[in-house]
């Protein structure tokens, strides 16, 4: 009994009471934030994007399109090996809000043991599946990034790979088959058009290289034929089979460099006489207004985007630069009319701008003989070819902008397709003669730039993270000291 009562005095301590108080209190604040914290996650809401450019929600684009897959498609993305509180897992969920047909599961290689031997996953890979009945899409993460070799960029295109990944997994979503021209020295997808080949596969084409001397034919599943600056003449019988593919209505992209040696390409010369144009290729534009170059270089051009229904929002809001280029030549317009064409500009150069053949002259200003005046550098021809079967062909007289070739600016190296616009221009064009033209779009690219610090910079980069806290905590010893003392 007398110690019964000693225990209940003990209780009745201030100090006690206090104490006890207290840590029932701090056990109440930490069960209320654990239950908030597994509501919230039970409630699974999307994170808020405060960035200016929208970086991690998903684009108009991409809701429209995933949208468009019907109900009869059941899609299963699974995301092997990754923390769950990551962007890429709040990205990926938000297509399963789009289209509630989407099913997102976080899962571990070792727990999936079925799906990493049917789909053969790799461990540990970060991969991402989607499976759409006996269709799928195995991404790594290697794949949802490009990578720019002249400005150690690297370039976040996860929403692009995810997306085309899903549409093509669907019942809606053919890749579409498109061919490259080669056999004539041309620019190729392995070497000078390596960037533009990555973002053709993201907007879910195949890019296939054709030699005609060993295919029969231009294959009917071609939707576009790619000629990039050949440099030598076509062959009688390759100019025949691509006469005959015009002739069934097939269309063309056309991308052509100066070629500063002056051949003649007749069988070539054949083919762009059935639409009336010409490629003066044998000098380049040069351009007098400083607000139409870049860096106060005449040949870095910026043409005059005229508004057609290929180039779309670039007309009013973007920019495209083209270095070194030739120009179009056109037969007038009553040859065009009877030839069956209608003309449309692309891309025309400044009132003040001048076509140069000679390039031993080094001044910038024109010379007696050289034009004066707009020049059109890119074009599009339809041509009629009998009632409802039209062949297009978007043509430019430069071929670099759309290339891998490095451009030093100040200090900087940028690859020629990353200037402005040039990559929307040439993807536009693509989606525009494959009549994809739901696919012509603003891309959104994420580019992460890696920064290496100086000595100096390294000093003080680490005085903060280390030196600053050590700091905090001294003060706060010193100021516990001085208040103690006036007690």
């Amino acid at each position: 009994m007398k110690k019964l009562r000693k225990i209940l005095e003990i209780l009745k301590l201030k100090w006690l009471r206090e104490t006890t108080l207290t840590i029932l209190l701090i056990a109440i604040i930490i069960a209320i934030f654990v239950g908030i914290n597994i509501g919230v996650n039970a409630w699974d809401p999307q994170d808020i994007d405060l960035t200016k450019e929208k970086l991690y929600t998903l684009t108009d684009e991409s809701k429209t399109e995933v949208s468009k897959i019907p109900d009869t498609d059941k899609i299963k993305i699974y995301l092997f090996d990754v923390e769950e509180n990551t962007s890429i897992v709040d990205l990926t969920k938000q297509y399963a809000r789009v289209n509630e047909n989407i099913e997102v599961s976080v899962v571990s290689t070792s727990e999936r043991l079925d799906l990493v031997s049917k789909y053969e996953v790799a461990k540990n890979s970060n991969s991402i599946l989607i499976v759409c009945g006996d269709k799928h899409k195995l991404l790594t993460y290697y794949d949802l990034f490009t990578y720019d070799y002249n400005t150690g960029n690297s370039i976040d295109i996860t929403e692009q790979r995810l997306t085309n990944s899903i549409i093509a997994v669907s019942s809606i979503g053919e890749a579409t088959p498109i061919y490259i021209l080669t056999g004539h020295g041309e620019y190729t997808k392995e070497t000078q058009l390596m960037s533009m080949n990555t973002y053709l596969e993201l907007e879910n084409y195949v890019l296939k290289s054709l030699d005609l001397l060993v295919s029969e034919k231009i294959p009917d599943d071609c939707s576009t034929l790619i000629i990039s600056t050949p440099n030598k003449d076509f062959t009688e019988v390759e100019a025949e089979k691509i006469k005959e593919y015009i002739n069934r209505g097939g269309n063309i992209l056309w991308m052509n460099d100066t070629l500063i040696a002056q051949e003649d390409f007749p069988n070539i010369n054949k083919i762009l006489d059935m639409y009336g144009v010409a490629i003066e290729k044998d000098g380049i534009v040069i351009e007098q207004d400083p607000s139409k170059m870049v860096m106060q270089t005449p040949d870095l051009i910026l043409p005059i985007i005229e508004n057609s229904t290929l180039v779309g929002d670039l007309a009013q809001e973007g920019t495209v630069m083209l270095l070194d280029t030739g120009k179009l030549k056109f037969v007038d317009s009553d040859k065009l009319s009877e030839l069956g064409v209608v003309k449309t500009d692309i891309l025309t150069t400044g009132e003040k701008s001048f076509y140069r053949r000679d390039l031993s002259i080094p001044n910038a200003a024109p010379v007696e003989g050289e034009e004066i005046g707009k020049q059109v550098v890119g074009a599009l021809l339809e041509k009629t070819i009998e009632e409802e079967k039209i062949s297009k062909l978007v043509i430019y007289a430069n071929n670099l902008f759309a290339t891998d070739q490095q451009i030093p600016i100040g200090q900087q190296i940028i690859s020629a397709v990353y200037f402005y616009n040039n990559l929307d221009l040439v993807l536009n064009s693509v989606a525009y003669v494959s009549e994809k033209e739901d696919a012509i779009t603003v891309r959104k690219n994420v580019e992460t730039t890696y920064y290496t610090a100086t000595e100096t910079q390294d000093k003080v980069i680490k005085a903060i993270i280390f030196g600053l806290p050590v700091l905090i905590v001294l003060v706060g010893i010193v100021v516990w000291q001085l208040r103690r003392r006036k007690k």
